[in-house]
């Protein structure tokens, strides 16, 4: 027997004795052998285990959470924020298991096991443990990870802080859209996808056509990830975050990717979700996934390249605004003219006026200066987004760093880049594609030919957004690109923002509203109708979604405070308007009975 098969036989031997059976290789199918041959002399890798034992995964899952230690969760929810929430919340079972085991290592020291980049002990199989491709079902259920005694509200908070913890750790190894990630984190979740890529194991088929094997998780992605009525397609669904079965690769390849995954990205695994919680957390940091509440639904218009989560830093309270909230991307050059940087202004300020959040990537030029002019609209609840390209503890350009700083405060910066992470090009690039795909518009206002703002408006072309682009000078370099894209056909001529607003209203929204029945026009018109041309004005430069002070209509509208005055009481009357006491807002009218 060769040296080479004498070693694996071995290494077969002690797999087994730590509860991860390999199936020899003669009993392999053969495209199975063909994978591990590949993994294991050419990439001259060796994989540590075939298949999944699934009362061994439990355990380690359960040091996992432990490992976190005191550091604080990257949730967005205060209660999950608290130190050791996640070890609060798992089974006795596993909390007296690992006491054991610290005993053990302290009176044998040594003699310790490496899992899931954390020591853990795996303990023996129990009899009748489906670890095995070939057995059709699991004949035996290890132990919950969480509490039984936990309630309803109480797991669902357990799991969302899970896969959260599990994502963060996720996004410091692996590149967006990776083939393999977005692969397994639709069809297995987020858990899977980490220990498979931390161990070098491959789901057997019981896994692979399944999904998630501990039963409170795996309800709990279903319960988030449920495909709607008649769509079954991996990425047709909003909510097809989960989708068991529904793989777009062979096992086989899945295998050979995973190997080459975890050979790319080794040096990357050093670190650990502990380091990582403590620097979000320092910075005020917080993740949001895609099975959570506050995702922005807009994203998964991205399909495969959705992101796998985005840290944020602001309140999180903003993030449910953005669904309903109408929104506009303005982008352009880095080195704007005075002419492309007074049409950002006024076009950012004047839509952050009318309840329009602005979003752009906090770069100098453009980016910096939509972003100022939305923060002077003191009565936008959500003036502006700025997207990063690096971690969100490092405010680029430094430059920058006061206006970013005050979108801190009264809005959102984001970024699909985990803390410590610098900016790169290619991560700009990337970036771009949240950008265009976070909002219901994409404004270029300058963009010379090869301009990464082009890149931006490709995206958003491709994912079906509005495109528009300002008109520039035909001798100037920073209006090639915007003038191009009018000559071609690809974007709508943008001279002032109502023409977003009109396009807006004739498609049926306002301000973030759907579309209305005819009795509601109807209704509205004969409403408002009766106003007088100043009571018009008024009641137009209102805002449904927030307050406005007196002197600051009337300084819009060129009225004096007194006329502004008369004709909010007259609205009020109405029921066109209403006052917290000092400010007023808008109301539409209401539909006859």
């Amino acid at each position: 027997m060769s040296e080479k098969k004498l070693r694996k036989r071995v290494e077969d031997t002690e797999l087994k004795d730590y509860g991860l059976r390999e199936t020899a290789l003669e009993e392999q199918a053969p495209e199975e052998s063909a994978a591990e041959d590949f993994v294991q002399e050419v990439l001259q890798i060796r994989l540590p285990g075939r298949t999944l034992d699934v009362h061994a995964l439990v355990p380690e899952r359960a040091a996992h959470i432990l490992s976190l230690g005191q550091e604080p969760s990257p949730s967005p929810y205060n209660g999950a924020r608290l130190p050791g929430f996640l070890a609060s919340c798992l089974n006795p079972v596993y909390l007296e298991e690992m006491n054991q085991q610290k005993l053990s290592r302290e009176e044998q020291p040594g003699e310790e096991l490496q899992g899931e980049g954390l020591q853990s002990e795996r303990p023996e199989p129990a009899v009748g443990t489906a670890s095995s491709g070939s057995d059709p079902v699991h004949l035996f259920t290890p132990e919950p990870l969480f509490n039984p005694a936990l309630s309803a509200p109480e797991l669902e908070a357990a799991c969302r802080e899970y896969i959260r913890c599990c994502t963060a750790q996720l996004m410091r190894y692996a590149e967006p859209a990776d083939e393999l990630v977005v692969e397994s984190l639709a069809s297995l979740g987020a858990p899977l996808t980490l220990h498979y890529l931390l161990t070098g194991h491959i789901p057997d088929e019981y896994t692979w056509e399944n999904g998630e094997p501990d039963e409170q998780l795996s309800e709990f992605l279903h319960s988030v990830g449920a495909p709607a009525a008649g769509e079954s397609a991996l990425f047709s669904s909003a909510n097809g975050y989960y989708t068991p079965g529904e793989h777009q690769m062979s096992r086989d390849k899945f295998g050979k990717l995973l190997a080459t995954r975890r050979l790319r990205w080794n040096r990357r695994m050093e670190r650990t979700l502990n380091a990582e919680a403590h620097m979000a957390a320092t910075c005020g940091s917080w993740l949001v996934t895609p099975a959570d509440p506050l995702w922005p639904p807009q994203l998964n218009d991205l399909g495969p390249a959705r992101p796998y989560g985005l840290w944020c830093r602001g309140d999180s309270r903003h993030l449910l605004d953005l669904a309903s909230a109408p929104s506009v991307a303005l982008v352009g050059s880095r080195d704007p003219s005075i002419y492309g940087t007074e049409a950002t202004t006024h076009l950012a300020a004047e839509l952050a006026r009318h309840g329009y959040t602005v979003i752009s990537g906090g770069a100098m030029g453009i980016d910096i200066a939509a972003h100022r002019a939305a923060l002077t609209q003191q009565g936008s609840d959500l003036p502006t987004i700025a997207f990063m390209a690096g971690g969100l503890d490092r405010l680029y350009p430094a430059q920058n760093s006061d206006a970013l700083n005050m979108i801190i405060d009264r809005g959102l910066i984001m970024s699909e880049v985990s803390v410590g992470n610098t900016p790169t090009r290619w991560r700009f690039l990337e970036r771009n594609r949240l950008i265009a795909a976070l909002a219901r518009h994409t404004i270029v206002v300058e963009a010379r030919w090869r301009s990464g703002a082009l890149n931006t408006a490709r995206h958003a072309m491709e994912i079906g957004r509005t495109l528009w682009a300002v008109p520039g000078q035909i001798n100037s370099p920073n209006s090639v690109g915007t003038n191009r894209l009018l000559r071609d056909g690809l974007a709508q001529t943008l001279t002032e923002a109502a023409d977003i607003l009109e396009y807006d209203a004739a498609a049926g929204f306002e301000l973030g509203t759907e579309h209305e029945s005819e009795w509601d026009q109807a209704a509205s018109s004969s409403t408002l109708d009766e106003l007088t041309e100043r009571q018009g004005r008024v009641w137009d430069d209102l805002s449904p979604r927030s307050y406005r002070g007196v002197d600051e209509i009337a300084a819009a509208l060129g009225l004096s405070a007194r006329d502004v005055m008369a004709d909010l009481f007259h609205l009020e009357r109405c029921g066109l308007a209403e006052s917290s006491g000092t400010s007023w807002r808008k109301v539409r009218p209401a539909v006859a009975a």
